[in-house]
């Protein structure tokens, strides 16, 4: 009625959607959402190579980072690293003597035996590279790219163990970087050899931190070679003291064959002043023995005491030096 306070509840609904603008929705969604399923990004370093998982393809031209790739959007990307990449085997046996626990590093150390049947433990780092352009051949050999395991480690331990069996145990010390050198040219040569990714790897470097003998094998040798120092040193000794005896008894040679060809000059000489007096005048016989005293008490120091002797047949005195 007019003028009545009544109110009357008018639902409001709003607009629904149409059919049309929901598809568009979705379909926007679905482009975006394939779009980013269909780009990756390949790290520096790294080689990615696109596989198909329904018909088994894998693509041949990897891509090489840093890049940005793109794939069909139920395709699998596979990362193969291609830098420097290495393994590291060995195994600190002082920490585990002092109670740290097994210190290894990637590996453990190899365990070999020398051509005389004793055991030698290998530490060794290896390191490769891989070609970028062989990473198609890396992932169609190793879908899950565990070619550490299952190529790479396995021939390290067989040529490692197949090249120190060629030399005794008292060699592999001091032969060492021959070892290490044999080493890296069997392995790039059995890598090479492998038929599925033969050529894909290459050997850059090969490191022996250390070959360990058993305790009783290095305590010999530590003995022998105390026991060839002993016997260098003796024979060094008895060669000093052979050469010093030998120095010292020429030079008495030296010294006495000096003072006679002192005394020779100075006979001859003394012979010649006197024939040069005698011939001026007088006997040569006293003239020499004048000549000779006049030497000798020449040669008298001062205040030395003197006996003299005088023999009435020659007439020339002798002198003997007095002491006291």
């Amino acid at each position: 009625m007019p003028g009545s306070d009544e109110f009357v509840d008018v639902e409001v609904r709003p607009p629904r959607p149409s059919a049309g603008l929901i598809l568009k929705a979705l379909a926007i969604i679905l482009i975006i959402v394939l779009l980013f399923s269909s780009v990756y990004t390949v790290d520096l370093g790294y080689a990615a190579v696109v596989v198909d998982p329904i018909t088994g393809y894998v693509s041949d031209t990897p891509v090489v980072g840093p890049r940005i790739g793109f794939k069909l959007p139920w395709q699998a990307v596979k990362h193969v690293y291609v830098a420097v990449d290495g393994v590291h085997m060995w195994t600190d046996i002082t920490a585990v003597q002092s109670g740290y626990g097994a210190a290894v590093g990637d590996y453990p150390a190899i365990e070999a035996l020398t051509k005389d049947s004793l055991r030698a433990w290998v530490d060794i780092t290896v390191l490769w590279v891989i070609d970028p352009g062989r990473a198609p051949d890396i992932v169609r050999a190793f879908p899950d790219l565990d070619y550490d395991d299952k190529l790479v480690l396995p021939v390290i331990r067989e040529v490692v163990r197949d090249i120190i069996a060629e030399y005794k145990a008292a060699e592999v010390a001091e032969k060492r970087v021959e070892i290490s050198q044999r080493i890296q040219t069997e392995l790039q040569r059995e890598l090479d050899a492998d038929p599925r990714v033969g050529g894909a790897f290459s050997i850059t470097e090969v490191t022996l931190r250390n070959i360990r003998l058993p305790d009783q094998f290095m305590e010999a040798i530590q003995e022998k070679l105390a026991a060839q120092q002993r016997m260098i040193a003796a024979d060094y000794e008895r060669n000093r003291t052979l050469v010093l005896a030998n120095a010292s008894a020429q030079a008495r040679i030296i010294e006495a064959q000096g003072a006679a060809r002192a005394r020779l000059i100075e006979a001859n000489a003394t012979a010649s002043a006197i024939d040069m007096i005698a011939e001026v005048g007088g006997n040569r016989s006293q003239v020499a023995a004048l000549y000779v005293l006049l030497q000798n008490l020449a040669k008298l120091q001062n205040g030395t005491r003197v006996l003299v002797i005088v023999s009435p047949r020659e007439g020339v005195p002798i002198l003997y030096p007095v002491e006291g």
